[in-house]
């Protein structure tokens, strides 16, 4: 008997199509929105979230999959308590790290700024006409997962130093620190790719912010590590030189509505690099989401294999 899959899509483009016909050699596939659904008599679910009521629904669900690296928008608790398999996608790892890389470089050359001011007919700054190179920093890394990882690989390639906190995993080509605090003191940069969880919420507050004079921070993960207030008094100071964040408490529910995401005048500031969370919108990202989580759909159907398995008690 073949197996039922419940596949909640906003709509059927071209890489979810592919996807479905794949899907359907194996098993008998139905196709629900984002919100709304059902999961009695399925086996597997695949989508981008998932809510407590669906999942209360569910009767003989064993595995979850979700199209995407984040998983705070799924109920992992619940999921725990069911027994229930939770697997993401770090697809993209290698294309987040570069657009990681990009942002702090843009915020250490000044090259957004340079070009608002140019665009008034200023060139130079006359307190400040200069420009840090990459090459002269010392990178912190508060993350070492996939896109920790690779933004190493590629900046200990060009003999950039770089720190991370020991966690007692494996490290490869790594400085190891032992706390935050001291990544914050050892570093001229840091750069975050870390989830939403209760242990991540606010790690830069203005206490640890006071760490990192004349120093920059980079966020291409959750935006509940920084607390937002906090970061716009160490910019509007001076105190902080500069930070790069690309992802927000708040996005637009579509590509048409105007949003801005933050309650502090960032857009006064010339020391912040404004980013509307586009480190995972590149060319062909979503279509190597759906692709990768198809193989890990069927190679879990037909031998029972799974990589990438999110532990629900720590969130990632």
């Amino acid at each position: 008997m073949k197996p039922k899959i419940c596949l909640s899509i906003s709509k059927l483009d071209s890489a979810f199509e592919k996807m479905l016909e794949e899907l359907k050699k194996y098993a008998d596939v139905d196709l629900v929105d984002l919100d709304g659904f059902s999961l009695k008599g399925y086996d597997i679910f695949i989508g981008k979230k998932l809510s407590e009521e669906a999942l209360a629904t569910a009767d003989r669900l064993k595995a979850v999959f979700a199209y995407k690296t984040g998983v705070d928008d799924f109920p992992l608790s619940a999921m725990q308590d069911m027994g229930i398999t939770l697997v993401n996608s770090h697809i993209d790892a290698d294309y987040i790290a570069e657009y990681s890389i990009g942002l702090g470089m843009s915020l250490l050359n000044r090259i957004t700024e340079s070009d608002k001011k140019l665009r008034k007919g200023i060139w130079r700054d006359s307190k400040n006409p200069y420009w840090t190179s990459i090459f002269d920093v010392k990178i912190g890394l508060l993350g070492f997962g996939h896109i920790g990882r690779s933004i190493n690989r590629v900046l200990r390639h060009n003999f950039i130093e770089t720190y991370t906190i020991d966690r007692g995993k494996q490290y490869d080509d790594v400085k190891l620190v032992s706390s935050l605090d001291e990544l914050c003191e050892k570093t001229n940069l840091i750069v975050i790719s870390l989830p939403k969880t209760a242990e991540t919420n606010c790690l830069f507050d203005e206490r640890r912010l006071k760490l990192m004079k004349d120093k920059y921070i980079v966020n291409v993960g959750r935006s509940n590590c920084i607390d937002q207030k906090a970061l716009y008094n160490a910019l509007s100071s001076g105190y902080l030189a500069g930070a790069a964040i690309d992802t927000w408490d708040s996005k637009p529910k579509n590509m048409n509505e105007r949003l801005i995401p933050y309650e502090y005048p960032f857009e006064t500031l010339d020391n912040i690099v404004l980013s509307p969370h586009q480190a995972m919108q590149v060319e062909d990202g979503h279509e190597r989401y759906v692709m990768d989580t198809l193989s890990k759909v069927i190679a879990y159907i037909t031998d029972g294999s799974l990589s990438d398995v999110v532990d629900l008690t720590k969130g990632y």
